[in-house]
Parts: C-alpha cells; sequence; structure tokens
C-alpha cells in the first residue's frame, strides 16, 4: 500500500472522527421538548439540565443557558393517561411530591415499587409521608384521609376505615409485601392484611425545613415531584427532589417540567395580618354582634360553602363555577396581608357572589404600603365577568383590600376574590 493511500485512508479516518464529536450534542441523549419562556417565546429544544439557577438545553444545534425565572414551562410529547384509582397506590413524599405506583413494598428502610408510568423507584421511608392504598374514586374519604393525613403524629400509624371513619392505630411500621404489613404495638408485632388498610402513615422524622423546589416535574400517569434539580444522561432523566429522593426516569414518561408553580403561593396561604369590618349604619352595641358573623372568611363562602364565580364558558353563556382557595369580604370590610419584600406581582381575580343579591355596589380598593394601586367601583348588575387583578407587589411590605359601601346601601355588597397568586 502506497503513502498516497495511507494518507488518504488517515484523512478519511480523521474527518470521520471529527463529524462523530461535532454531532454529539444532536445525538438521541437529550430529551426533545419545547420550552416555553416567560414572555411567551417558544423554542424546539433538546434538554440538557437543571438547577436552582440555570436551564440548559440545545436549539437550532447552539447550546444554550437561560436563568430559571425567565422560563415558564418545559412541555414534552407523552401523553397524559387515566391513572387507575381502582389498583394504584398513591404515594406521597415529605416534600409534597405524589406518585401513583402499580405496587410498592417496604424492604428494610426502603420503599421499592414499580410506578404507574413503568419507573422502578427506591426511597428510603424518612423521606415518605404515607401510602394509600384505597381507590381515589371516593371524593368524600379523600376528605378524611386528609384530615387525618394532615394530624401530627408520635410514631407510624395504620389508617383502617370503620363505617366510612378512618382511623389510627399507632405502632411500628415494618416490612410491607404485596399482602401484609408487618405491624409493632408495644411487644407484639403482627403480619396484617394490607387488604383491610385504608393506608399507612410514617413517622416524620425530618424536621429541619426544606429548601423550596425550582420546579414541578409532572408525569403521565399523573405523579407530581417537587423537584430541585435535573440533569439528562442518555435516555434518562436523573431527577433529585426537595427532600433529596433520586428518580430515574423514561423521556416518553414526562408530559411537562414546569417552573412557575416554584414560583408562586396562594395569598391565603399567608395568615391574614388583620381582619376588621365596619357596618354601614347600626349602634355600637348591635356592632359588636355583628361583627363576629361579617369578618372575611378565608377559603370558603359567607354561607360555609366553596367559593363560587360566574365566568363565561366560551360560548358566551355564564356558568358558575367553584374555587377551593380565595376569600369572601363584604362591604365594610378590610383584610390585610404582611409580605416581607418576597413577591413581584399579585395576579387574581374578583366578582360578586352568584348567591348574593344582584343589585350589589361596591367600591374595591388594593393598597400596596399604604398607596392605592387599585380603586374600581364594581356594580353586580353591569357585570359581564370578573374583575381581573394584577398588581406590581416589588418592595412592597403589606397589602390591603378594602370594600367600601358605594351607593350607601349594604344589599348584595359580597365579593369573592379567587385563584389570589403571588409571584416571586
Amino acid at each position: 500500500m502506497t503513502l498516497a493511500t495511507w494518507s488518504k485512508i488517515a484523512f478519511a479516518l480523521f474527518v470521520f472522527v471529527v463529524a462523530s464529536r461535532t454531532a454529539l450534542p444532536m445525538q438521541s441523549t437529550r430529551f426533545d421538548a419545547v420550552v416555553e419562556l416567560s414572555d411567551g417565546t417558544e423554542l424546539e429544544a433538546q434538554l440538557d439540565s437543571i438547577d436552582e439557577s440555570t436551564v440548559k438545553f440545545v436549539t437550532g444545534g447552539e447550546e444554550k443557558l437561560i436563568p430559571t425565572d425567565e422560563v415558564s414551562q418545559i412541555r414534552f410529547a407523552a401523553e397524559s393517561d387515566s391513572p387507575d384509582v381502582e389498583t394504584g397506590i398513591q404515594i406521597a413524599l415529605i416534600d409534597g411530591s405524589k406518585l401513583r405506583y402499580k405496587n410498592a413494598n417496604v424492604v428494610g428502610r426502603d420503599l421499592v415499587g414499580l410506578t404507574q408510568d413503568g419507573t422502578d423507584v427506591k426511597v428510603s421511608t424518612r423521606l415518605v409521608d404515607y401510602a394509600i392504598f384505597a381507590s381515589d374514586a371516593d371524593p368524600e374519604l379523600q376528605k378524611e384521609w386528609t384530615k387525618v393525613a394532615g394530624l401530627d403524629r408520635e410514631s407510624d400509624a395504620l389508617v383502617v376505615n370503620r363505617d366510612q371513619k378512618l382511623q389510627m392505630v399507632d405502632g411500628v411500621i415494618g416490612d410491607i409485601s404485596d399482602k401484609a404489613v408487618t405491624f409493632t404495638v408495644g411487644e407484639r408485632t403482627a403480619e396484617v392484611k394490607r387488604a383491610r388498610l385504608t393506608g399507612i402513615l410514617f413517622y416524620r422524622r425530618i424536621k429541619d425545613e426544606l429548601p423550596p423546589a425550582n420546579f414541578v416535574l409532572k408525569l403521565a400517569d399523573g405523579s407530581r415531584i417537587q423537584s430541585r434539580l435535573l440533569a439528562v444522561k442518555d435516555e434518562t432523566a436523573l431527577v433529585t427532589s426537595r427532600s433529596g429522593a433520586k428518580f430515574e426516569i423514561g423521556a416518553d414518561a414526562i408530559t411537562t417540567i414546569d417552573l412557575r408553580e416554584g414560583r408562586s403561593v396562594s395569598l391565603t396561604d399567608l395568615d391574614p395580618a388583620s381582619n376588621d369590618w365596619e357596618p354601614l349604619l347600626t349602634s355600637s352595641t348591635l356592632q359588636s354582634k355583628l361583627k363576629q358573623f361579617s369578618l372575611a372568611r378565608m377559603d370558603q363562602s359567607f354561607s360555609g360553602k366553596r367559593l363560587s364565580l360566574l365566568v363565561d364558558d366560551q360560548s358566551g353563556t355564564l356558568t358558575r363555577r367553584e374555587f377551593p382557595k380565595g376569600f369572601a369580604i363584604q362591604g365594610g370590610g378590610k383584610l390585610s396581608f404582611l409580605l416581607a419584600k418576597q413577591y413581584r406581582q399579585l395576579t387574581g381575580t374578583i366578582g360578586f357572589d352568584p348567591d348574593a343579591n344582584s343589585t350589589g355596589v361596591v367600591k374595591l380598593v388594593i393598597q400596596i404600603d399604604g398607596k392605592n394601586r387599585v380603586e374600581e367601583v364594581l356594580d353586580a348588575s353591569k357585570m359581564e365577568t370578573p374583575f381581573a387583578i394584577d398588581v406590581d407587589l416589588i418592595d412592597a411590605s403589606r397589602i390591603v383590600f378594602k370594600v367600601d359601601y358605594h351607593d350607601r346601601r349594604n344589599v348584595g355588597d359580597i365579593l369573592h376574590a379567587v385563584e389570589l397568586k403571588l409571584h416571586r
């Protein structure tokens, strides 16, 4: 073989190696996605990683680093399925993550199982808040479970359903198999059939405050992981949750990475700094009696029901819609919250209580650190849609909501403020 031939072969090998290295960033080792920026711009990209400050991805053959607060969400091609509520197991971590398992067992100090999307998961039980075995198709049972799971615990506990009332049995949880739970009370250890249990509660061992989530990872099976970090390796996302739990998740299991949820909280998750009410015309004696019934109500209407508004269903018809979060306030009401300069914006919707008299007329005032930012006369007989609010909160220490009597009458002067979000 001549020197010229060897030179051609060497040159061809060099070109092949260089081309291979150049092509590496475009191989299918990254997740294809649509990156939605905070300004509404959308980019087709391949995700590489997310940390506390930066989202890293490749778009148009170019690597980009974007601050996390400039990214709203990242969408993937996975389609959301309806979880199997009859056989699925719900697992909640202490950081607020919720996962759906096809099956889950506890071996030693680890919870191991298979999620609905087919991901094998192993998590230390010290990071697990609870596991619920019963179907979540029963809303009343879910309400009962929420109450029980929210109680303080001094130990592990089994939860049993007796006449539609959930009861806790304190003890120590051991191994869990598909059929039974090893459970110790005092000196006695027994195998309890899992079919008899609604769920189990783990003792919350970690007392320290957890770091905030940087994003929420949403899976096609309905699972939601409150996450801090993500790195793509081959065809797998390596995810670290707020509590430090680690997951390896395939690209086809992920629907969305939401970077907005960690940056906003519901206003009524804060305790009001003050809640006051002044009547239109009444004696001081009667005022004190009325006041306890007239102060603003958090996350419920004055009738004790869920907050509601009449909203346009996009066909020109007003439809009643209920909301879990917000507050009800009536004429003469004044409600304030301390913000400690932690937020940049408040968004939400305010309208009249659909069950109140439709003649209500009020003046809504929203003050930021003593200055009026919103002054709006709301007339129930003229409002076609609820009033949307968007208030700048940069460097704000206090926000005040006032509802003034505008027509010197108080009939129908009841507002529902809903979907109030504080954005960081």
